[in-house]
């Protein structure tokens, strides 16, 4: 028991004999610590601590923490977890709460029999072959942590059901667009930043198409329709592809820089999924051929620059009814939409 002596009952039954009884029993207890000269006292087959932190306690008693982080300056909890059990399993979510990649390794303290598997919460990629270490205090697991990324680390036991492959997505639950910790792979990459065609809505203020030469945010367009827009727009471009990759067993990704806030990617008329978070990535190979590629991207931003523009002209056309406007103002300021910075086509190649 870690804590301080107690005084009193919870409860006012039976008071004020109560608190008399939980004094009674305390002082058995707690025998002479007093948390400032006596930190400790044996009673029965436990032992009470009184003026330590658990931390100090579990550290007396040579019992390692659930999960250790090294490798990084963590005293901010920015890599965190969460751990339950299942009857033959051992499950962490382990998270990364800041906006860039962090190279780090997490002791696990687990049974040194058990063996690890990744699973992906967004894509439901499921990843077995994972590289990792007995150490003395459990398993030991290096990863690469996408920017405000997540994991969930799956420890199974070895005499249990055989582990099928079901890594599909050609990306890397454990080290990213990395082959292993030391070896990068081959990255081939086609800039498309530039040359974009944007079309709008033109049901809710927007212009039925725009032409970009370089991709920022809506809010930085001087025009009302698009300053002011809220609601679904679609990017489109072509590319060329030429030469191999893909027969050759390359993956093939799209990143962009920045998305505000959602967007759904398309290739060849082929939906390529949702992307809504760091990093903005969604693989593209099986959609990919040779020669020109045709990219749709939709996006979608929130309703705020929208209700900023009607307030802004009370006597325009009012796109929005909402009971909330008493909150805006036509000085409030817009967020940031759209499509914002680099969009690149990733190559990767494991090396040989």
């Amino acid at each position: 028991i870690v804590g301080r002596k107690p005084q009193s009952s919870t409860s006012l039954k039976n008071y004020p004999e109560c608190d008399n009884e939980v004094k009674s029993i305390a002082k058995k207890m707690w025998g002479g610590c007093d948390g400032k000269m006596i930190l400790s006292h044996k009673y029965g087959k436990g032992i009470i601590y009184w003026g330590k932190t658990v931390k100090q306690v579990l550290d007396e008693l040579h019992i390692s923490p659930d999960m250790d982080v090294i490798g990084v300056d963590n005293t901010d909890g920015h890599i965190d977890y969460l751990h339950r059990q299942t009857k033959n399993e051992e499950i962490y979510f382990l998270s990364n709460s800041k906006p860039k990649q962090e190279k780090v390794t997490c002791i696990f303290r687990v049974s040194k029999d058990m063996v690890p598997e990744l699973w992906d919460a967004t894509t439901g990629q499921i990843q077995n072959k994972v590289k990792y270490s007995k150490v003395e205090n459990g398993i030991s697991i290096d990863f690469l942590m996408d920017p405000v990324g997540s994991r969930f680390v799956v420890f199974k036991n070895k005499s249990g059901e055989a582990l099928s492959n079901k890594i599909g997505l050609g990306y890397d639950l454990q080290y990213g667009f990395n082959s292993s910790p030391k070896e990068e792979e081959k990255i081939k990459t086609i800039d498309i930043s530039n040359n974009w065609n944007l079309t709008f809505n033109p049901t809710m203020g927007g212009p039925a198409l725009y032409h970009l030469d370089s991709l920022v945010s809506w809010s930085d367009i001087n025009v009302e329709g698009i300053k002011y827009y809220s609601g679904s727009a679609s990017y489109e471009t072509d590319f060329t592809n030429t030469g191999n990759d893909v027969a050759t067993g390359s993956k093939v990704f799209i990143a962009f820089d920045n998305i505000e806030e959602m967007a759904r990617v398309f290739v060849n008329g082929k939906d390529c999924g949702i992307v809504w978070t760091l990093p903005y990535q969604a693989e593209i190979t099986n959609h990919l051929r040779a020669g020109s590629n045709r990219i749709v991207v939709q996006v979608i931003n929130t309703w705020n620059n929208r209700i900023v523009g009607d307030v802004s002209n009370p006597n325009k056309k009012q796109y929005t009814k909402t009971n909330i406007k008493y909150k805006v103002k036509a000085n409030s300021p817009l967020l940031k939409s759209g499509l914002i910075g680099k969009v690149k086509i990733l190559f990767i190649k494991k090396q040989e």
